[in-house]
């Protein structure tokens, strides 16, 4: 699962959708995605600048 860009400068979320999503907003960026069902997300951050942002589902035993 990748962030996607969002194409304006004003972020109007109520288009965005309806499912829970992450906004990530760095470096003058603003990126989402859908959150999955079930899982982790870790997001790394270097020098004040998110550099991953890591989707892990997990394995249900």
């Amino acid at each position: 699962m990748r962030l996607q860009d969002i194409p304006s400068n004003i972020i109007d979320i109520e288009n965005i959708g309806k499912e829970p999503i992450v906004l990530v907003v760095s470096d003058g960026k603003a990126r989402f995605a859908p959150l999955p069902s079930h899982g982790e997300i870790k997001i790394v951050t270097h020098d004040n600048k998110v550099t991953r942002v890591n989707f892990n589902e997990g394995e249900l035993f």
